[in-house]
């Protein structure tokens, strides 16, 4: 660099010297000022043209800073960035649903058999076409519950990204059980897509049936001797009811029959929910001052009571055994004893003998008790 500045002295030096040795002309002072600084300024311009050249090496400028003890950070290598690929954009189809919401009947509600009912879905358009009236749904397999084979969804338009509302009428199967009925919506040109949110590609319906069990109402009624019943002694048998003893000392003893099998739905299965057996409206002389107490009990004597067969057979089932006539003023329960017998006889003839002890004490104690009609009342459910 000094060599340049160096050069460019000695030329602008020797340029001064020969200006001043020419010989005069014509031309004025300024004119000739005029020449020499604009050769001097192609002089300097050439030679710093000259100095930046690619093949002339600049000194450096920078000078040595004393070291202060801390590193140099190093620099960005300047790897380069890998080039990160831009995602492809996938096409929203044309027809594409989405189902949103059961809005009635949801999965499981149960119906019994023969209802009818009403089933809406609510359906979005999640496809970049317009639902037009010509679209609907359609069954496409399992239960059709009476369903038609077709509904349309719109009598307008529905726009990509509205919802609404579809229904169908259906009816639930006579028999009892779990039944599903599958639907696919389709276009204008009979084509059906896809749902969004479903991998079947279906929406549906399912109900269970239930066949109700029928509760029966409880039935009552009143139960009159039938005409199988009788009084029995060593002397014959009469068709009335009579117990105690005979004026000639003979002993009466009462057999009573009840035709079950007159009660409607009556079965070895049904609930006897009460009953029970009137015995207080007799009529004649008290006998339980010497005759007590007064007994009842099953025997099965079939269309005829015989004497002495039935007359002394011991009884199955002890139905009541009363020491005085007021225990006898009020019904005495029978509920568990008939419904042991309909278990296990079915609506058969229930059968007892009422007697009095020790009816055998002879004439010196007779005294007769006799019922015009001893009735049951029963409650029962078939």
């Amino acid at each position: 660099m000094k060599k340049i500045v160096y050069a460019l002295t000695t030329s602008l030096l020797l340029l001064l010297l020969a200006a001043c040795n020419m010989p005069r002309s014509t031309s004025s002072s300024v004119d000739q000022t005029a020449i020499i600084n604009t050769s001097v300024a192609k002089t300097v311009a050439a030679g710093l043209v000259a100095s930046v050249q690619p093949t002339d090496q600049l000194p450096s400028t920078n000078t040595q800073t004393p070291d202060s003890g801390i590193e140099d950070t190093p620099q960005p290598s300047g790897t380069p960035i890998p080039n990160t690929a831009t995602p492809s954009v996938t096409p929203i189809p044309c027809n594409l649903a989405k189902f949103i919401d059961d809005v009635t009947i949801p999965d499981g509600t149960m119906f019994e058999p023969g209802e009818t009912f009403t089933k809406t879905w609510s359906l979005k358009n999640v496809g970049s076409c317009t639902w037009t009236s010509g679209y609907d749904i359609v069954f496409s397999s399992g239960d059709a519950l009476g369903a038609p084979s077709a509904v349309q969804i719109t009598t307008g338009t529905v726009a990509p990204g509205q919802i609404v509302e579809v229904s169908v009428d259906l009816i639930s199967p006579d028999s009892a059980g779990t039944y599903r009925g599958n639907w696919q919506v389709r276009d204008s040109s009979d084509e059906i897509f896809g749902i969004e949110n479903s991998d079947s590609g279906y929406f549906w319906v399912e109900i269970k049936v239930v066949v109700p069990t029928n509760t029966p109402e409880p039935q009552s009624s009143i139960l009159h001797r039938s005409g199988y019943s009788k009084t029995l002694s060593q002397g014959g048998r009469s068709s009335d009811t009579r117990l105690g003893i005979a004026p000639n000392g003979d002993a009466l003893r009462a057999f009573l029959d009840y035709d079950l099998s007159i009660l409607a739905g009556l079965s070895s299965s049904s609930t006897i929910q009460s009953a029970t057996l009137d015995v207080s409206n007799f009529s004649g002389n008290s006998c339980f001052e010497f005759l007590h107490p007064l007994k009842a009990g099953r025997i099965d004597y079939g269309t005829t009571a015989d004497y002495p067969s039935d007359f002394n057979q011991v009884p199955s089932v002890s139905i009541f055994s009363v020491p005085s006539g007021a225990e006898i003023a009020s019904p005495i329960d029978i509920t568990s004893i008939l419904q042991d017998f309909i278990g296990d006889e079915g609506a058969g003839h229930f059968q007892f003998r009422m007697e009095l002890e020790h009816d055998d004490a002879g004439a010196a104690f007779k005294c007769v008790m006799e019922w015009p009609d001893p009735l049951i009342h029963i409650t029962y459910l078939p």
